[in-house]
């Protein structure tokens, strides 16, 4: 499987046709209220042992949705580490700016702090950036960290190009740039153009519907899902992985392990974001992904999809191969996202198959996709 760089199956537009693509092209397209999630798993990106909280999850995150805010607890100074193994593309790392909002509560966050300026403080803010790193991980995704404190990567030794393990220590927890105080924003996405789609500030571009963000680069309407970000799954805590506020774990390497077999049998229902893993994973026939729900599924070795699967229009499914509690490969069979006003479907003269060492699939174009 090492040799096989991406692989795709156009499920929702063609079958029995593999196309062979580079590892940031294996990508869900998908539409605005959609809930793209994390083919795998990742580790808490904080150094073993840490115990860690979600401040905000993939619903209420300020600006835009699909990311989330960590917070190390009990004591810092907090170590961010590598969520995943993968390639240090970007590392923004010393900007030594904090631009925090002025609320009721405290009306003048930067009297007596150096390297402060109020948010809403034009003669300063123009100057305020976050740190920064962005990994790529082999699956296709990428993972990034920001907030952490001047000079706290580079003095780990790292530098643009780097693979770094699962684990790994990038930097320290801060708050540089437009941040409450000290945490970490955490993201995965999918990036639609690779690093040409991550802007000079480190922001995904376009990541939204045209014309529904005020937000640099971004969308920040709150009925709106990002669709290069990625709900994400951990390895620790949470609900099959999936973090909510107030999640709290503690960080540690990720065990590979699982069940021999799953089989959803249950209807993916409106708001709902969930992900499988086992070595098998066999969907039964009355599985189905409705309007507004997302769905992704993991194995180790196999994933059949049953005659009489459906994604329902607005509502998102992926499959991939790789080892559970982890982030995967980039074997994957392409996420299924339906077009307004249709469903996906899988025909019933077939069964749709991913597996380790190679792909196959037996379906037809009927029109409905």
């Amino acid at each position: 499987m090492s040799a096989v760089r991406a692989l795709a199956l156009l499920a929702a537009l063609t079958c029995a046709l593999p196309a062979l693509l580079t590892p940031h092209r294996v990508q869900a397209q998908v539409t605005a209220a959609t809930l793209p999630v994390t083919k795998g798993r990742y580790r808490i990106p904080y150094a073993t042992g840490t115990d860690v909280r979600a401040n905000n999850d993939h619903r209420n995150h300020p600006a835009a949705r699909n990311r989330m805010d960590l917070g190390g607890r009990n004591g810092g100074p907090y170590t961010i580490a590598a969520a995943g193994d993968g390639w240090l593309r970007i590392i923004e790392d010393d900007n030594t700016l904090w631009c925090p909002n002025v609320d009721p509560g405290d009306p003048n966050p930067c009297a007596g702090v150096a390297n402060c300026c109020e948010a809403d403080n034009a003669s300063c803010n123009s100057n305020c950036r976050n740190n920064y790193v962005w990994i790529e991980h082999p699956n296709g995704e990428w993972s990034k960290y920001s907030h952490m404190v001047t000079g706290s990567v580079a003095n780990n030794g790292h530098q643009v190009g780097e693979f770094v393990q699962a684990g790994a220590a990038l930097g320290t927890e801060g708050r540089i740039g437009f941040a409450s105080g000290p945490h970490l924003h955490f993201e995965v996405a999918i990036p639609d153009n690779g690093i040409d789609s991550i802007s000079s500030s480190g922001f995904l571009v376009n990541d939204a519907d045209p014309g529904t963000g005020s937000f640099p680069d971004e969308d920040d309407n709150p009925n709106d899902y990002n669709r290069q970000n990625r709900v994400i799954a951990f390895c620790t805590g949470g609900s099959a992985g999936i973090w909510l506020s107030g999640t709290q774990a503690t960080a540690a390497a990720c065990a590979q392990t699982c069940s021999a077999v799953l089989s959803p049998n249950a209807i993916a229902v409106a708001g709902s974001v969930t992900h499988g893993q086992a070595n098998l994973v066999t969907p039964t026939a009355i599985f189905r992904v409705n309007t507004g729900a997302g769905r992704a599924v993991q194995a180790q070795t196999r994933v059949t999809l049953q005659p009489g699967f459906v994604v329902q229009e607005n509502g998102f499914f992926a499959a991939s191969i790789g080892a559970c509690n982890s982030p995967g490969s980039a074997i994957a069979l392409r996420s299924l996202a339906a077009p307004d006003g249709a469903e996906a479907t899988l025909a019933t003269i077939g069964t749709p198959v991913l597996e380790a060492g190679g792909l196959s699939a037996h379906c037809q174009d009927d029109g409905t996709r």
